[in-house]
């Protein structure tokens, strides 16, 4: 299988692939106040910067192929990070291993997010480079791909934030995590 096939069938399962470590999660939760009150603050900065993100790009990154999205953009968050989701994504996860106080699992999350979506930010970044040319690979030179930067890109794109677009995007997301720590707590108390 080539990478381009990994990174697609990567990028067209993600929204399935944190079951597994849910399940673990689950299984061995034992969590506190203060563990609680640790992971709250992680998953609160991941949830923010997700919701930061889709407002400028919309729905279209729940999208399960490429070329959805409405255009480049670079700004926002994105003028910061070249992805921001996936980072809120890697938030979340470190968030909800500390409120379970599960810690073991967190180099299986670390291992397991590089795993999944190097191969996707390749696909991707192979998308971009195509479909936008110099003025993504100017882009992909000034701003990181995983740790923001303080400084925000020098030609930020002209896209707005809508509150709209972004809650409507994280409705799922949201949900999803309201459940899962709803479901730590309740396996905590058995």
């Amino acid at each position: 299988m080539t990478s381009q096939k990994i990174g697609n069938f990567f990028f067209k399962i993600r929204s399935f692939t944190p079951i597994p470590f849910i399940l673990a999660l689950l299984y061995f939760t034992k969590p506190s106040l203060y563990t609680t009150l640790i992971g709250i603050l992680f998953i609160g900065i991941g949830e923010f910067l997700r919701i930061w993100a889709v407002g400028y790009a919309g729905g279209t990154t729940r999208a399960t192929s490429l070329g959805a999205a409405r255009d480049l953009v670079t700004t926002g968050p994105y003028g910061y990070v070249r992805n921001p989701l996936y980072l809120g994504n890697f938030l979340l996860s470190f968030g909800v291993c500390i409120i379970a106080n599960v810690l073991w699992l967190v180099p299986v999350l670390v291992i397991g997010y590089f795993t999944q979506y190097l191969p996707i930010i390749a696909v991707e970044e192979t998308y971009l480079l195509e479909s936008c040319g110099g003025i993504y690979q100017t882009y992909r030179e000034q701003v990181p791909r995983f740790l923001p930067q303080f400084r925000p890109y020098s030609s930020p794109s002209t896209h707005d934030f809508s509150w709209t677009r972004a809650l409507k995007s994280e409705k799922r997301t949201f949900t999803a995590i309201v459940c899962v720590i709803g479901l730590i707590f309740a396996r905590g108390i058995v």
